[in-house]
C-alpha cells in the first residue's frame, strides 16, 4: 500500500516548483516515508531546464523473495534498496512537434537489489541468485528526440550512458559492475 502527495507551485512567471511525500508501508519492507522535489525554468515556449531530487525506498518484488526454480532462486531475507537520485537537464523544441532533451542523473543507494549470475568452473552459466548490494551509485546521461506525427502516432531514439559502480563492503572499494551494458539505444 503506498499513499501520496504532490503539488505544483507556480513561483514567478517562468519558474515551477515541484514537490511531494510518499508513504510506502510493505508486507515485507516495512514502511517509509520519501521525499522528493523539482524545480522548473521556462525560458521561453520552445525551451526550459529542470532539476529534480528524490529519496528512493523501493521494496524487493515477489520474485526477488519468493522466486525458486533451476533457473533462480529469490531471497526471503532481502532488505529494501533505499538511497537518493538526482537528474538535470535541457529540452528544446527544434521544429514543430520535434523535441531535444538532454539530462544527467545520478543515484546513491544502500542495498541495492541485483540478480547474479550462478557459474560453474568454466564460466557456463547454472541459474542465478538475488542479493543486496551493500551501496551502489550510477551516473549517466540522456540524449532523447521525440517527434509527434499526430495524435495518434509519435517517435522517440535515445541513447544513454550509464556508468554503475557497487561497494559490496568487502575492501575494494567502488568497482564497475559489468551486468550493466554502459550504452542504451531506444526507438
Amino acid at each position: 500500500m503506498a499513499f501520496f502527495i504532490n503539488d505544483i507551485w507556480e513561483f514567478a512567471p517562468s519558474w515551477t516548483l515541484n514537490a511531494g511525500v510518499r508513504y510506502d508501508d510493505h508486507s515485507h519492507a516495512g514502511d517509509e516515508t520519501t521525499l522528493s522535489a523539482g524545480m522548473n525554468k521556462k525560458f521561453n515556449e520552445d525551451s526550459h531546464a529542470y532539476v529534480n531530487w528524490g529519496q528512493i525506498f523501493r521494496a524487493p518484488t515477489t520474485d526477488d523473495l519468493f522466486y525458486e526454480s533451476w533457473m533462480g532462486k529469490g531471497d526471503p531475507n532481502l532488505k529494501p534498496e533505499t538511497g537518493e537520485s538526482w537528474t538535470i537537464g535541457y529540452t528544446q523544441k527544434i521544429k514543430d512537434n520535434t523535441n531535444l532533451t538532454i539530462n544527467y542523473f545520478e543515484s546513491k543507494l544502500e542495498d541495492a537489489i541485483r540478480w547474479n549470475s550462478i557459474t560453474d568452473d568454466a564460466g557456463n552459466w547454472i541459474s542465478s541468485k538475488v542479493e543486496n548490494i551493500d551501496k551502489q551509485e550510477k551516473r549517466g546521461m540522456e540524449l532523447s528526440v521525440s517527434h509527434k506525427y499526430n495524435k495518434n502516432l509519435d517517435f522517440t531514439a535515445s541513447y544513454t550512458y550509464i556508468n554503475v559502480k557497487n561497494d559490496k563492503n568487502d575492501g575494494k572499494g567502488f568497482v564497475k559492475d559489468s551486468h550493466y551494458n554502459p550504452n542504451t539505444y531506444r526507438l
